[in-house]
């Protein structure tokens, strides 16, 4: 029996509803696993710390390869198409993304090992494996469906679940490794489950090589775009964790992992936003991206805030004395905050819906340019807060960037205009 995608959400639903199902469900997704951080910082050590957040920084690199660009041109690709095209659309994306994951994954845990103290390379290992996995998440196509349902019950409940049986396990004497690797399993059986409810067995084991290598090219810029994003943003542990001290590295790690927590904040918004931005067509697009705009900057200055006056004493409190970040971290990590919000209005939501890809990813491949040699020369220098300030320094380019697209794209159509509609004066 296959899943029934049924009809796109309707736009009468409220802003405000859909803020909350969109957005608040992936967060919590998102968000769970930190709740297990303080637990593995205070009775891990700082070496299973490291290991532990160098082993997400690399797989989460490959994910983004994985995931073939979808997080970003899937919902509205979902939203826009006839219902009898969805189902169409996942299965040729799963079959496209197993063949590029299984590569990837090997890779993952190769840069995982090699960066990891030697003492945990194994956990380092797994934490890739699960975390790699991510790119292989149905999250955007049920974003685009406007089920927030399916996102309950096959995004947020296994990882909740995952993580309440590590937290228990470790407290109880047991290896840190059982966390990844119960990661892995509640992977496996979410994206198995939702995959083998959508389409039939025998369509998603009907590979045909032309259609994957059809997505793998037509998917490319979006791909390219989601990497070089990734090589500063993704791998920014990793690249401190090659360049500074050990204990500078741990502190950065602390810093990233509140910055995630805006980052996935901004991320949950933008998705929320995606297929909303482009429901109506051209007609409501202008007004709907301005819209965005401003949440998504409302969104930014918050998190600022909230690094300038709480970053340092927060670090503090969940991971530790031997790891917290100083202020000058917490001002360069809020200010990447800023730019990623802005980032993903101007980039991922304006450019992507006016058909704007190229121009999407130059911005991106160029912020990655500066941001990978700035990370990797300030956190040599100044250890923590110069990673921190080379990170936002790569978001601040990206957003420059695409604001100057942004613009070009307007003047060049002579107005606002949706990839699929007409143009909107």
């Amino acid at each position: 029996m296959t899943l029934d995608p049924g009809p796109i959400a309707p736009a009468s639903a409220g802003l405000v509803r859909r803020l909350v199902a969109f957005a608040g469900l992936p967060f919590l997704s998102l968000i769970t696993p930190f709740l297990f951080l303080p637990i593995l910082a205070r009775v891990a050590g700082a070496e299973a710390w490291l290991a532990i957040a160098v082993g997400q920084s690399a797989g989460g690199f490959f994910a983004l390869v994985v995931a073939l660009g979808y997080n970003t041109i899937g919902p509205p690709m979902v939203a826009l198409a006839a219902p009898g095209e969805r189902v169409g659309i996942f299965t040729r994306s799963l079959q496209a993304r197993l063949v590029v994951w299984l590569p990837c994954v090997l890779l993952a845990v190769l840069v995982a090992v090699l960066v990891a103290p030697p003492t945990h390379w194994a956990e380092a290992g797994l934490m890739a494996v699960a975390v790699s996995m991510s790119g292989l998440s149905a999250g955007w196509f049920m974003i685009g469906l406007g089920r927030a349902s399916l996102i309950a019950i096959y995004e947020v409940a296994p990882r909740i679940v995952t993580t309440v049986i590590a937290a228990v396990v470790v407290l109880a004497g047991g290896q840190v490794g059982w966390y990844p690797l119960l990661l892995v399993v509640a992977a496996v059986v979410s994206i198995g489950t939702f995959a083998l409810r959508t389409a039939p067995v025998s369509r998603l084991l009907a590979v045909n090589r032309s259609v994957v290598a059809s997505v793998l090219r037509n998917n490319r810029t979006a791909v390219t775009t989601e990497v070089a994003g990734g090589a500063y943003n993704s791998l920014v542990v990793t690249l401190v964790g090659t360049t500074a001290a050990a204990t500078q590295a741990a502190a950065y790690v602390s810093g990233d992992k509140l910055y995630r927590i805006g980052q996935y904040s901004v991320s949950s918004l933008g998705n929320a936003l995606q297929g909303w931005v482009v429901e109506r067509g051209a007609a409501s697009f202008a007004r709907r991206a301005r819209t965005s705009f401003l949440l998504h900057l409302a969104l930014g200055l918050l998190g600022f805030a909230a690094f300038a006056l709480l970053g340092p004493f927060l670090s503090q409190a969940l991971f530790g004395d031997l790891v917290a970040i100083d202020l000058p971290t917490a001002l360069g990590l809020g200010t990447a905050t800023i730019g990623i919000a802005l980032g993903t209005a101007l980039g991922r939501i304006m450019l992507v819906s006016m058909g704007a890809r190229r121009e999407f990813m130059t911005s991106v491949l160029v912020a990655a340019c500066v941001a990978v040699p700035s990370i990797l020369v300030l956190s040599a220098t100044f250890g923590a807060a110069g990673g921190a300030w080379g990170l936002a320094i790569g978001e601040v380019v990206s957003v420059c960037a695409q604001a100057v697209s942004v613009l070009v794209v307007y003047r060049r159509a002579g107005g606002w205009v949706v990839a699929a509609g007409p143009t909107v004066g």
